[in-house]
């Protein structure tokens, strides 16, 4: 009897340790799945230029990092807008917002960031805790020399504001592809291509064209010669556009056909 009663408690203590292990492993599993979705929808990448609006119940600063140059651009607005609006007052690529009515952005930017990490959960944000982790640790490196830092009242022109946009939020690497773009306005709203060539503009491109098609098309598409390249890549991210590739023929590197399809999400 005995020794049936110590196979039976054996083979219990067997069976729990099994179901421990098998609970554990489906734990583990659960947990590096949500680590490489994580990684996944991470969006800074310590290769190009990031720009990501913090607002509060007041105002909104626009942070834009500059991996290349080691460098931090900010721009203070007193007002507080969301980040789609202040794309297309600005005309320029926002990658991130982040919004929380009490999160006082009047303090340096490592501050900000140690305090968007201990109240992740409360962000209203499109960036993963990894994405605040990295860019906390890039503003802990960056030296005062590398931080500049600009204000924009409501009472400047447009052709200042773009100055001073232009100057912070350049990006290197579409500059130094030194791609010139041609832009066709092929919907029957007036106005697209010009707003399109601002952004372009003010992100470092160089817009030789901007004319209206003859006929409307249903699709955006950006079309390029030879090889496709980072501004081909960072526009169509931006503008959510098509690529594909065409044989010479053009008078640019790059052509840029504005369709039907975009309008109403359209970042310009």
């Amino acid at each position: 009897m005995r020794k049936k009663k110590h196979l039976r408690k054996k083979n219990n203590t067997k069976v729990a340790i099994i179901f421990v292990g098998f609970v554990v492993f489906i734990i583990a599993i659960s947990l590096v799945s949500k680590l490489i979705l994580i990684v996944r929808q991470s969006q800074f990448d310590d290769r190009q230029r990031f720009t990501m609006t913090v607002s509060d119940s007041k105002s909104t600063r626009v942070f834009s990092f500059s991996p290349m140059s080691r460098s931090m651009s900010i721009l203070k607005l007193n007002e507080s807008l969301d980040s789609k609006t202040l794309s297309k007052s600005l005309a320029i690529p926002v990658d991130a917002f982040v919004l929380e009515k009490s999160l006082e952005i009047d303090q340096k930017l490592d501050s900000i960031l140690l305090k968007m990490i201990l109240n992740y959960s409360k962000l209203q944000t499109n960036l993963t805790i990894l994405d605040i982790l990295k860019l906390f640790a890039f503003a802990k490196q960056l030296p005062e020399s590398g931080i500049y830092e600009r204000t924009i009242s409501q009472d400047l022109s447009k052709d200042r504001v773009d100055n001073i946009v232009g100057e912070l939020f350049k990006d290197e690497l579409i500059a130094k592809d030194r791609k010139t773009i041609q832009i066709i306005n092929a919907t029957d709203v007036a106005g697209l291509g010009n707003r399109l060539a601002r952004l372009i503009t003010n992100m470092g491109g160089d817009v030789i064209l901007v004319a209206t098609g003859n006929d409307l098309k249903r699709s955006s598409i950006i079309s390029y010669v030879d090889e496709k390249g980072y501004t081909v890549e960072r526009l169509s991210k931006i503008l959510n556009f098509k690529t594909a590739k065409i044989s010479d023929g053009t008078i640019a590197d790059i052509t840029i056909m504005i369709g039907e399809d975009n309008i109403e999400s359209l970042p310009f």
